[in-house]
């Protein structure tokens, strides 16, 4: 009698129905997990093509570096220094390695190259070049092993960098704080070089 009493107590505690309102409500939890998943992964693609990758590989080529304008002044390429000229080349190493040289103006600069993911894969700065000149080539893992076969003259000074993707970007910066130092590094941006570089066959 007293174990019916305390059996009979416990159900009074616990509300009629209660177990299936519960249950409905973890299927609604469950229900708006589900759609804010299936809506992220439909906004991905859009979100993708408005990042800084996206909007540079817009504006660039793989014939050479494209001067980017300052913040206003042109492509909405975000945290442009007013005080630097800007400069993005295009890079794939799907075919062939890629060849990055410049001679930089007497002031600092730094190149970086950049992956997709906004990654940056490899950097120098005039303290690092020679003479303040850039000779860069860029390869992809069996080009590296290529290269290392075939007699290496005339790459003594240059810097070579192993990518395993194949798209990245490079950005150059020229600091040019005044608008003839602003000048001179247009100009050298202008003759800087950014190109496919074949290899030779071995022989």
């Amino acid at each position: 009698m007293i174990y019916e009493e305390r059996i009979g107590r416990r159900r009074r505690l616990i509300p009629e129905g209660f177990f299936g309102g519960l249950l409905a409500w973890l299927l609604a939890i469950f229900l708006l997990a589900a759609s804010i998943h299936i809506v992220v992964i439909f906004l991905v693609p859009r979100l993708a093509s408005s990042d800084g990758w996206s909007k540079l590989a817009a504006v660039t080529t793989e014939a050479g570096f494209t001067l980017l304008p300052p913040d206003g002044k042109g492509p909405a390429i975000a945290g442009l220094d007013p005080l630097f000229v800007h400069g993005a080349c295009r890079i794939s190493v799907k075919d062939a390695p890629a060849s990055l040289s410049f001679s930089g103006p007497n002031s600092f600069w730094s190149l970086a190259l950049y992956q997709r993911r906004g990654t940056v894969l490899f950097s120098v700065n005039d303290r690092t070049a020679i003479d303040g000149r850039l000779d860069m080539l860029i390869v992809d893992p069996i080009q590296n092993a290529q290269l290392k076969e075939t007699t290496s003259a005339g790459l003594d000074e240059t810097i070579v960098v192993e990518s395993a993707q194949p798209d990245l970007i490079a950005l150059v910066r020229f600091y040019a704080p005044t608008p003839r130092e602003r000048q001179v590094a247009i100009e050298h941006l202008q003759a800087a070089e950014c190109l496919p570089a074949p290899l030779e066959p071995a022989g």
